[in-house]
C-alpha cells in the first residue's frame, strides 16, 4: 500500500464519500475517465477491485476502506486536533462545552447552528466541515459513524408555582394549559420522538404560546409562566438545577420516547472516542 500515491488515495476517499464516479470527478475537478483509469491501476496493484459496482453507484469493499484509512493517516487527520467543530442543540451544547473544556487544554470548541436539512448535515460531516453532529439520525453513509447517543422517555415540565398542576399531570391539564414547543422546523424534533404525530388532536389542538429551537430559552419561559412543555426526561435534572421547575410523568396517551444520535467521520473515531462524551448524560434505555 506504500507505493500507492496520495493522488490515488484521494480518488478512493472521494469515491467513498460521493458514492459515484461522476460525483467524485466533479468534486476533484477531473474527468470520469480519469477516475476509471485510476481504478484500473488500483485493481492491477491490489489484484482485486476496491469497489463493487451497484445500480446506485460504487460500493467500497474492505480494500477501499483500508486505502481511505491510509489517506486519512497521511493527511494527518488523526494527529492532535486544535479545534472541534460541533453541531447540536443548545442544551447539549451547554453541557458539551462544560464537559470537554474540563478535559482538554488548548483546544477550541467551535459550535455552529445545526442545519435542518439531513443531506446538508451529512455533507458537512463527509467533507469535515463539521467534526461532531449530535441530533436526529442521519441516513447511512460508509464514511460516517452513527451511534445512538441519548434515549429517554418524554415528560412534562411546568413552573414550581403553577396554579393548577399539583401532584400528577393529566390529559385535562394537557388540554387546558398553553404550551411551549421545542421545534426547529416542521419535522426536525418530532422525528426524534417515537409516536409523536402533530396531526393527532392531542397535538393539533394545543394552544402554542411560544416556539423555539432553544430549549434553555423555553425552560426559562416555562419557569416564569403558566405554560407547560414536553421535553426528554434526560434533561430534567439539569433544567431543575437552573430554573424553578417541576416535572411529571406523561399520561399514557402521551407515552413517547426520545432518541438522538452522535455522528462523526470514521477518520476521527479514535479522537471522538477519547472524549468519552457518553458520560455527560446517562443514555441507557429505561
Amino acid at each position: 500500500m506504500k507505493e500507492i500515491s496520495l493522488k490515488k488515495l484521494k480518488v478512493v476517499n472521494t469515491l467513498i464519500e460521493c458514492g459515484s464516479a461522476a460525483k467524485a470527478a466533479k468534486v476533484l475537478g477531473i474527468s470520469p475517465s480519469a477516475i476509471s483509469y485510476t481504478l484500473k491501476q488500483l485493481t492491477a496493484h491490489l489484484g482485486v477491485s476496491p469497489f463493487i459496482r451497484k445500480n446506485n453507484g460504487l460500493k467500497p469493499n474492505e480494500h477501499a476502506l483500508a486505502l481511505q484509512e491510509k489517506y486519512h493517516e497521511i493527511g494527518a487527520l488523526n494527529t492532535t486536533r486544535k479545534k472541534f467543530i460541533i453541531s447540536t442543540y443548545s442544551l447539549i451544547e451547554f453541557y458539551l462545552a462544560d464537559y470537554i473544556n474540563s478535559m482538554i487544554d488548548g483546544t477550541l470548541l467551535h459550535f455552529i447552528t445545526m442545519d435542518t436539512s439531513e443531506n446538508e448535515r451529512l455533507r458537512k460531516l463527509q467533507h469535515r466541515e463539521v467534526d461532531i453532529d449530535i441530533g436526529g439520525r442521519l441516513p447511512k453513509d460508509v464514511s460516517i459513524v452513527s451511534k445512538r447517543y441519548l434515549y429517554s422517555k418524554m415528560c412534562i415540565m411546568a413552573s414550581d408555582n403553577h396554579p393548577t398542576i399539583n401532584e400528577t399531570f393529566t390529559l385535562d391539564d394537557w388540554q387546558k394549559n398553553k404550551h411551549l414547543r421545542w421545534q426547529r422546523d416542521s419535522g426536525s424534533i418530532s422525528s426524534m420522538v417515537n409516536n409523536m404525530n402533530f396531526h393527532t388532536p392531542l397535538f393539533r389542538e394545543r394552544e402554542i404560546s411560544w416556539e423555539s429551537p432553544n430549549l434553555l430559552t423555553l425552560a426559562y419561559l416555562c419557569s416564569s409562566s403558566d405554560n407547560i412543555i414536553m421535553i426528554p426526561e434526560v434533561f430534567v435534572e439539569s433544567l431543575k438545577g437552573m430554573f424553578p421547575l417541576k416535572s411529571f410523568r406523561s399520561p399514557e396517551a402521551l407515552d413517547m420516547k426520545f432518541e438522538c444520535y452522535i455522528h462523526y467521520h470514521r477518520a476521527l473515531e479514535s479522537k471522538v472516542n477519547s472524549l468519552d462524551l457518553h458520560n455527560i448524560f446517562d443514555p441507557k434505555p429505561r
